[in-house]
């Protein structure tokens, strides 16, 4: 609720600088429109609310992930992550490649968090399936063994 008051009042604000700018001649303006109406009606995408709703992640780490209306919580094999701006996306990219190819039945992710490049695979709902995938992607990459560790993330829900 606050933050569309706070898009509104943005709207507005920008409505007001546009009509200072405008030449005198102009018919009528959206802020003549707004003031008239008595009524302010902001319509957003059906997926905004959903966005703007964070679910705080719990940091227990049982076997069985919890739920909630909008996302499942889950696990994630991280295999990747480095922040060096230089080399980092390049490496990301490379290495999602490399686990796509040898793994297809895992999906990949490749995640900005600035300024950290991070890969992530799967969309594990428990934490023993998480270290299966663990276990057979170290056999396959045994030199990515530093950086492979289990994470709690929202995943997708299998279909």
């Amino acid at each position: 609720m606050i933050k569309r008051l706070i898009i509104c009042f943005i709207l507005i604000g920008l409505c007001t600088a546009a009509r200072a700018t405008e030449p005198a001649d102009s018919t009528v303006s959206i802020i003549d429109e707004i003031n008239n109406s008595g009524t302010i009606t902001v319509s957003a995408p059906e997926g905004l609310d959903s966005r703007l709703v964070s679910t705080p992640q719990s940091a227990d780490d049982d076997d069985q992930p919890t739920t909630t209306a909008a996302r499942r919580t889950g696990y994630r094999v991280l295999v990747f992550d480095d922040n060096t701006p230089s080399t980092a996306q390049h490496a990301a990219q490379s290495r999602r490649q490399q686990i796509a190819a040898r793994f297809p039945e895992f999906a990949v992710y490749v995640q900005f968090n600035s300024p950290y490049w991070r890969v992530k695979v799967g969309d594990f709902r428990t934490r023993s399936d998480a270290e299966n995938a663990l276990a057979a992607i170290r056999q396959a990459f045994p030199h990515f063994a530093s950086q492979l560790r289990i994470v709690r993330d929202h995943i997708n829900s299998p279909k």
